[in-house]
């Protein structure tokens, strides 16, 4: 399997398995069905849910389409999925009311004594498998560009 493959391979897994996954793990009983939360607060995160899906659609087909200009699609679908990634890790620095965890406040994981997020470590692989697939297919077009 050539690196333009593999990369958009990558890219894709990230974007479509992103969305599916948010889809699953958000519209539950801790988050968008969670009594506690206000109804207004829900309509939004559920908006979300449905714009990444939707962005997530168009840069896959940016990636898996002909096209004279490769190079773009796959920045394009980096920057996408790196657009919904990346604010988990700072949006309770900008929103201090907000959290990592989902669960009830002093419930957090610990790991030797440490307040650990499994959602960072997932959120963190799925930039890197980003990143990885978008220099691989970027490599991959520099070395082959009829790719």
């Amino acid at each position: 399997m050539n690196s333009v493959r593999l990369g958009r391979l990558l890219l894709t897994f990230v974007l479509m398995g992103g969305a599916l996954m948010s889809f699953l793990l958000d519209w539950s009983a801790n988050h968008l069905l969670n009594p506690l939360w206000h109804p207004h607060a829900r309509y939004h995160a559920a908006i979300l849910l449905f714009l990444f899906a939707g962005v997530a659609s168009v840069a896959t087909w940016l990636l898996w389409r002909p096209s004279t200009e490769p190079f773009i699609a796959f920045t394009a679908a980096a920057l996408i999925s790196l657009s919904y990634w990346l604010p988990f890790f700072y949006v309770p620095s900008l929103l201090p009311v907000s959290s990592y965890w989902a669960g009830p406040p002093g419930h957090e994981p610990r790991w030797a004594g440490a307040i650990v997020y499994p959602n960072l470590f997932v959120v963190a692989l799925f930039a890197s498998v980003t990143v990885i697939g978008w220099w691989l297919g970027r490599r991959g077009l520099r070395e082959s560009p009829n790719s």
